[in-house]
Order: structure tokens, then sequence, then C-alpha cells
């Protein structure tokens, strides 16, 4: 019951941070440079941050944290590059460009560029694609990182070494 107990502690705490991590990599860049922050519309691209978390945690955290617990092999390192891993690979899987003749641009840090000209990524098609490589793989890494971290404190036998002193009759 307890393992049941600290996976599901677990699962929210990856969940619960995810958030963050959004904050970090796409909010504070914002906020730094001065650009204009849709402030009401933050709310909904934090739910479906954690919305997007779910599968990842479902699918890969919970099974891999108890096949690594089951043979006593659960440490922070495997589980937090397992979430990195995971996390990249969703974007990261295929490279930037398209169709000959599809051309994007966006914005990069407050300068309009061109991502894709002509089905061939630009230089800042790469910058951009690298930076969501990197910035999904955080959330994985933190996730798992959160996820572990909650396990070990309530897994964690009781360290008392006995009952507490009695007061009575001193």
């Amino acid at each position: 019951m307890k393992t049941v107990l600290t996976v599901i502690v677990s699962s929210l705490a990856a969940l619960a941070v995810q958030p963050l991590v959004m904050f970090v990599w796409f909010v504070l860049p914002h906020i730094l440079i001065g650009a204009d922050m849709p402030w009401l519309e933050l709310g909904p691209i934090f739910f479906y941050t954690v919305l997007f978390s779910i599968p990842f945690v479902l699918l890969l955290g919970i099974p891999l944290s108890l096949l690594l617990h089951k043979f006593g092999k659960l440490r922070w390192w495997p589980l937090a590059l397992a979430g990195a891993i995971a996390g990249s690979l969703l974007v990261g899987w295929d490279t930037p460009g398209g169709d000959p003749g599809f051309s994007s641009g966006g914005n990069w840090y407050g300068k309009h560029v061109d991502f894709v000209v002509a089905g061939q990524p630009t230089l800042y098609g790469w910058l951009n694609h690298i930076q969501s490589i990197v910035a999904f793989a955080a959330h994985g890494f933190f996730g798992a990182t959160a996820y572990y971290f909650v396990w070990v404190s309530t897994m964690r036998p009781n360290n008392s070494v006995g009952s507490f002193p009695s007061t009575r009759g001193a």
C-alpha cells in the first residue's frame, strides 16, 4: 500500500513541477526582453503543460521507477536521464524543414526571423529546433527529478531510534 501511495504522490510532484519549468523556459525569457505577455493565457498554458505530461508519467515514469525499485537500482540519475530522453525524443525525432517550397518564420527573442526557406532550415531554424529539444528534455529531467526525490523521501524508513522519552515521573 505504501508503494501505491508513494507512486501517486511522486507522480503528482512530477506533474506539479511542469508549470515551473514552463515558466522558466517560456515566460521568463519573454519578461526579460520586455515582450508583451499574454498574462490571462498563462493559466491554460500551464494547465495544458501538466495535461501533456500525464502520459509520460503514466507510461514511462511509473513503470520505470517500479522496475528499478524492484531490482534495487532506483537512483536519481537513471530516472532523470530517462525523463530527459523521453522529453527530447518527442521533438528531436524529426529535423526542422519541410517540403520544397515550404517556408516559415517566427519570433526569435523579439526579432522576426526565417526558420525554414524553401524547405531548408536556416540557422535560426536549427537553433529553434535545438532549443525545443533542450526545453522538452528539461521538462522530463525536472519531472523525473521531482518524482525521484519525493519517492525517496516517502519510501525512506522511519529513522527514529526508539520511542519518545517519557516525561512521566521525571
